[in-house]
């Protein structure tokens, strides 16, 4: 059977496009450009075609990332812009498609004291949550203070991520991703620069370090933390400016336990256990320099464990995104050489390219 081309659609706007964003249903579709403007495209079921719903200027610089809230919290839109600030959208369903007015600003947050790189939504399970940093280095969580009503946010949590912010000159990537999972404690991975952090929730609801990624030889340009349906261990991947999509295991030990449960024995555990000591330290070194979280090992913490699973150079060039699907069973790259590429784990737990997608035209 033939295989459909894939479709392009002209989006009008007049700069770069910097992301794309669906709906959780993927039947609305959201990008922003460096020309400022937003542009939300509902899909025709008719003609499987991307209707224009409305577009806007939204910010007074290039609009960065937009992302859309869980469908339980309704039509809900986040966008970050290099002008500092994170503004709130909802649609307005009275207002006509392409009037400029049917997604109503309804929150302006301006606490970054340099330009956005990255902003997600928590899982839905956690509640209206949202996380975000850029060039300052600082990690921030905001919380809907009523879900129902989201003019109003609060300043959760505020993390130095790094000692000091990158010079203006030099090129710079942060990004984040939040763990997804219900049965483990709220925990996120973020980047800067070249390096990695898991955070993890401790008793007093704050974020502390938990452990670090292994090193990359270059900006990490982009992460994503896989659901774990069906694995007792988590995935992270990420996207490197080194040309590697590497994909790491964590796994998790409660409090000071050292034995596994009977579902994660492994012959790797003993070394699992022993290699978190560096990790303590480095997060006690790192929890030091952070004067929100205090100081000091917390107990408090499961500790984790993180290995290199696998690195793929396919894309022969510098990967720019990477992203899990719903079920954490495929991740997708795209990079340099214009492609998508599908990865996927064999039975034998090794990561292979099961498929290539090009947008190129024949």
């Amino acid at each position: 059977m033939m295989k459909e081309p894939i479709k392009p659609f002209a989006t009008g706007h007049e700069e770069l496009i910097h992301n794309v964003a669906y709906d959780f249903y993927g039947k609305q579709l959201a990008t922003c450009s460096s020309d400022q403007h937003i542009k939300v495209f509902d899909l025709d079921p008719l003609t499987s075609t991307w209707v224009l719903n409305d577009s806007w200027k939204a910010h007074d610089s290039s609009v960065v990332k937009v992302v859309f809230a869980s469908p339980e919290f309704g039509h809900i839109l986040a966008s970050i812009s290099f002008d500092r600030t994170i503004k709130i959208w909802e649609e307005d369903f009275d207002e006509q498609n392409g009037s400029g007015r049917r997604w109503k600003k309804m929150a302006t947050i301006s606490d970054s004291y340099g330009p956005l790189y990255d902003i997600s939504f928590a899982p839905s399970h956690l509640g209206l949550r949202i996380g975000t940093i850029g060039n300052d280095g600082i990690l921030r969580v905001y919380d809907a203070i009523e879900p129902s009503d989201i003019r109003h946010w609060t300043l959760t949590n505020e993390i130095n991520v790094l000692s000091s912010p990158p010079a203006p000159q030099l090129q710079s990537d942060f990004s984040l991703s939040w763990c997804p999972s219900r049965f483990s404690s709220e925990k996120l991975v973020v980047c800067a620069l070249d390096q990695g952090f898991i955070y993890q929730k401790n008793k007093n609801d704050k974020f502390v370090l938990a452990t670090q990624l292994p090193e990359h030889n270059g900006l990490i340009r982009s992460v994503s933390w896989a659901p774990s349906m069906g694995r007792y261990y988590q995935l992270i991947a990420t996207g490197c400016k080194d040309g590697l999509v590497r994909i790491f295991k964590l796994t998790e030990t409660i409090g000071n336990k050292s034995v596994p449960n009977d579902d994660q024995m492994d012959t790797s555990r003993d070394e699992d256990i022993e290699g978190t000591g560096s990790a303590l330290n480095a997060r006690n070194d790192h929890n030091n320099n952070n004067n929100n979280i205090g100081s000091g090992a917390d107990n408090s913490l499961n500790h984790i464990h993180v290995e290199l699973l696998s690195s793929h150079d396919d894309h022969k060039g510098e990967v720019w995104k990477v992203k899990w699907n719903l079920t954490g069973s495929i991740l997708s790259s795209a990079g340099d050489d214009a492609k998508i590429r599908l990865w996927k784990a064999t039975y034998s737990n090794k990561f292979q390219c099961m498929s290539v997608i090009s947008a190129q035209q024949k």
